[in-house]
């Protein structure tokens, strides 16, 4: 075990999470041969093969299955009280932070924090990765640092800010064929209405509000993605429904309107969301710091 250093186990940690000795290798910012060497002391000191070759990548054997959690858990302790003591200077830091959000996300927030990165941290990557459901296990895992969005039932030790508070609100054509300026309770029952299924949206419980309060849509499609929604509405009798702050920035590129629903439904909460274990690294505290403060103005 006196071979067993800090290294080793970041090359351990590297290849449960990616399946791959490259991603590793590209993650860590080392050469393969690194990480080949890295793995087989690793191997040499559990006298275990730790990983076999499958179809999908890498496959970890039971051993490795019951390391993980442990180092992964370690490391990130370790790496959080070095990271307390390193000073960080956005202005020129190269670091590359990972955030998770749905398209509809993509699209509301990443303009504002670009231009707000842009301007005090110039030289750092920003990667923008789709919500997944397993949101949770990629914030503790560090694969993502932050995520954003209404994302309920994540674990205690998952810390949040609130952005700001939303509503629904119905999208359709401008020119409509059959709803003018008002809509009514009968008017949105009957009416065509197309479902985004994008995961952990939060937009689920909706149809459980709805349910609630003895109303049904008319689902006719439902499409994986909110970035098809203005052609699609714009050319069709077709209704969506959208939190107001994506509905205006439709509407304002025109052929669009957005209507008050004629059923009222709770609001939701918008939030930034990291693990408890990289809350207190500066890295870390000023992502989060910055991107409450520039998203909490929208």
């Amino acid at each position: 075990m006196t071979h067993l250093d800090l290294n080793l186990i970041r090359v351990f940690v590297a290849i449960y999470e990616t399946r791959s000795v490259t991603q590793a290798a590209e993650r860590l910012d080392v050469t393969q041969p690194t990480i080949s060497y890295g793995l087989a002391k690793m191997r040499e000191v559990y006298a275990d093969r730790l990983f076999s070759r499958g179809a999908a990548g890498l496959v970890p054997t039971g051993l490795a299955e019951q390391l993980f959690e442990r180092f992964r858990d370690a490391l990130a302790t370790v790496e959080s009280t070095l990271e307390q003591q390193r000073l960080f200077d956005p202005a020129l830091s190269t670091r590359r932070f990972r955030l998770a959000m749905s398209d509809i996300g993509v699209l509301y927030f990443v303009p504002p924090l670009l231009r707000r990165f842009q301007e005090s941290a110039p030289r750092i990557e920003i990667d923008i990765v789709q919500i997944a459901e397993a949101v949770g296990e990629d914030l503790a895992a560090g694969r993502i640092d932050l995520a954003i969005g209404h994302i309920p039932a994540l674990s205690p030790q998952i810390r949040s800010a609130l952005l700001f508070r939303e509503h629904y609100v119905c999208l359709m054509s401008s020119a409509h064929p059959t709803i003018d300026d008002t809509m009514s309770l009968k008017e949105f029952a009957a009416a065509r209405h197309v479902m985004v299924s994008s995961p952990r949206t939060g937009h689920f419980l909706v149809d459980e509000a709805l349910a609630q309060r003895g109303v049904n849509r008319n689902i006719v499609a439902r499409v994986p993605q909110f970035t098809v929604l203005p052609p699609l509405l714009s050319q069709s009798d077709l209704l969506v429904l959208l939190p107001s702050r994506v509905a205006e920035l439709y509407v304002s590129q025109g052929g669009l309107k957005a209507l008050a629903l004629p059923v009222e439904l709770p609001d939701f909460q918008v939030q930034a969301y990291w693990h408890v274990r990289h809350e207190y690294g500066a890295a870390n505290r000023w992502l989060i710091d910055e991107t409450v403060q520039t998203l909490s103005k929208l």
